[in-house]
């Protein structure tokens, strides 16, 4: 072929090179956004930053006939915030090697493939570190919001100075004064502890910021792949309870989905595993730039480059929304 590519082209080769990307990416169905709730409609900008309403408080019961309403102006919460990280590539072909090739669209085409996947694991793993480095005391920095103009001020911690999955020792307290935690070391995947983080989080954590009674759902459990997976189906699945001698009915039977992770990591002795409710608006994914691909000349060298860069960010508003059990002591 020859030496040079025209313009048109190069357009083609860069479609080619997005379809390719794209196909290898869904080719193995990924679970981030089974998990998080994808957002993709007004993210704009470096990142971004919410400040919570706590809403006007609780109706007062009137004591006497005519009394005057309490006015009272709306009191804020917690401020949350959002970075979108910019992840690239790039890969740089010789002008011989462009030349030298017969089928130069198959070979933009099997490299594209490979980024595909490379973009279905950064994404996994990027979003698996939530739940891996949640407990983590010094915080990690795929909680870290800070961006251009916006300073975090709990830095890699959550919006309240704390871990996503604190325990008892280190409770976190409500705008109201109430202290939570939502993390229970030392547990191995079983019926009775899974009892014990069910409960903890739809009847322990269900409060709201002033501490009023709501609704905490669950409606999955997150393990690891694997031996921790089968532990769950067991547990929600079996008609009859696990590992009982008395026949007993299982109450636990479809009370949650459970969804094994590849990317799950955490706990040796102790496997982490995950209950809460997935797709919650309060646990959002950003995709803020899909990816974007391109294909062209290096003047200084005559060669040819491609390059891939996309950009995104997990946006945590709410530590109630997923609670742990085993996994790590911190």
């Amino acid at each position: 072929m020859a030496a040079g590519l025209r313009a048109e082209q190069q357009a083609l080769y860069v479609k080619d090179m997005y379809n390719a990307e794209y196909e290898s990416y869904t080719e193995t169905p990924t679970k981030h956004d089974q998990i998080f709730k994808v957002v993709t409609k007004g993210v704009e900008g470096a990142g971004h930053k919410e400040t919570q309403l706590l809403g006007a408080g609780d109706l007062e019961r009137h004591t006497v006939e005519g009394q005057d309403i309490n006015f009272k102006s709306p009191k804020e919460g917690w401020a949350f915030y959002v970075k979108y990280h910019t992840f690239s590539d790039g890969l740089s072909l010789t002008k011989e090697a462009v030349a030298d090739t017969v089928k130069l669209g198959d070979l933009l085409k099997t490299l594209a493939n490979s980024w595909g996947l490379s973009l279905r694991v950064l994404k996994e793993t990027f979003a698996a570190r939530v739940f891996n480095n949640g407990g983590a005391l010094l915080g990690d920095f795929v909680f870290n919001g800070s961006h251009t103009g916006n300073t975090a001020p709990y830095g890699d911690m959550l919006y309240d100075n704390k871990p996503l999955f604190n325990l008892t020792g280190n409770a976190r307290s409500t705008k109201g004064g109430g202290t939570y935690y939502n993390s229970v070391a030392s547990l191995a995947l079983d019926p009775t502890n899974f009892e014990t983080v069910y409960n903890l989080h739809t009847a322990t954590n269900n409060r709201d910021e002033r501490d009023r009674v709501m609704e905490n759902p669950a409606d999955t459990i997150i393990t690891r792949r694997g031996a921790e997976h089968f532990k769950a189906v067991r547990i929600l699945e079996s008609t009859q309870l696990p590992g009982g001698q008395l026949n007993d009915t299982n109450v636990y039977k479809s009370l949650v989905t459970p969804i094994d992770w590849d990317y799950l990591t955490d706990g040796t002795t102790y496997k982490a595993f995950y209950v809460g409710k997935r797709q919650h608006r309060d646990f959002q994914w950003h995709d803020r730039q899909l990816p974007e691909i391109d294909f062209f000349r290096d003047n200084t060298n005559r060669g040819y480059k491609a390059s891939i860069d996309t950009r995104f960010g997990a946006f945590i508003k709410n530590f109630r929304m997923w609670s742990r059990g085993g996994g790590t002591s911190a």
